[in-house]
């Protein structure tokens, strides 16, 4: 198939493996051509820098390590990858902040439809500085989170966020610095994260760090650590003061 997008499929799971294979003949015959298969880390980076694949069909759990060593070694970064995973952790939520394609296993069929066409609409790369990034973030662990500005990347640390707030489709970011970081990523995604850090959204446009609270009255009203004075909406204040209580130990 001259003009078919070449793809190399990493899973070392055969039922998996079967189920993807099936839905790119059944859906896209003459649009994406398997060319490999690979089980392992050492055997994908192998394929992939021999083969030079558009596209890569990546588990992120392998036996000899993660899908994620293939990226790190491979020679080329000329393709897009498409991440398989039956992850429920901090990693999924982290590829969907950073807007990686990725699809959960078992794949379901309309999902992995409407994935693939949006592939074949951007025909994208894969975008490294992104890729970068997101190991930055999940290797720190919650300590630090890669904010995607205008001219790349800010990395901040989570504990120096005292809020962060959403402005149509722009989130804005307020720092211990003084500083605001401007982001067009939406506050629901950036809460993902930072909402396993203690991280609070008390209304429909703020998430504030529940450290950087010195103050909060009945009236719903709250003040934080740079005098900023928010309030918590009727809907969200129960269970924003039964976590307050949780977090200073009080038995009230």
């Amino acid at each position: 198939m001259p003009n078919s997008i070449k793809a190399v499929i990493v899973e070392d799971e055969t039922a998996a493996q079967n189920n993807l294979k099936k839905l790119l003949s059944t859906n896209y015959n003459e649009k994406i051509e398997i060319v490999g298969m690979a089980t392992s880390v050492k055997k994908g980076i192998q394929l992939v820098n021999s083969l030079n694949p558009q596209l890569v069909f990546l588990d992120i759990q392998l036996d000899d390590g993660e899908g994620f060593d293939i990226l790190d070694n491979v020679d080329n970064s000329g393709f897009e990858v498409i991440f398989t995973t039956g992850l429920k952790d901090f990693k999924e939520k982290a590829m969907d902040y950073f807007a990686f394609y990725y699809l959960n296993k078992p794949l379901l069929e309309d999902v992995f439809i409407k994935t693939i066409n949006t592939f074949l609409e951007k025909k994208s790369s894969f975008d490294l500085e992104k890729y970068l990034a997101f190991k930055s973030q999940i290797d720190d662990n919650h300590k630090r989170i890669s904010v995607p500005v205008k001219d790349g990347y800010e990395i901040i640390n989570i504990d120096d966020i005292i809020y962060c707030e959403a402005d149509g489709s722009y989130t804005t970011f307020y720092t211990t610095n003084n500083k605001k970081y401007v982001t067009s990523t939406i506050l629901k995604k950036i809460e993902t994260i930072l909402k396993q850090a203690s991280f609070f959204r008390i209304h429909r446009s703020a998430l504030v760090n529940l450290k950087h609270i010195t103050k909060f009255e009945n009236s719903g009203k709250l003040i934080l650590s740079n005098k900023k004075t928010l309030a918590v909406s009727h809907r969200n204040r129960k269970n924003f003061i039964h976590i307050l209580k949780l977090m200073s130990y009080n038995i009230n």
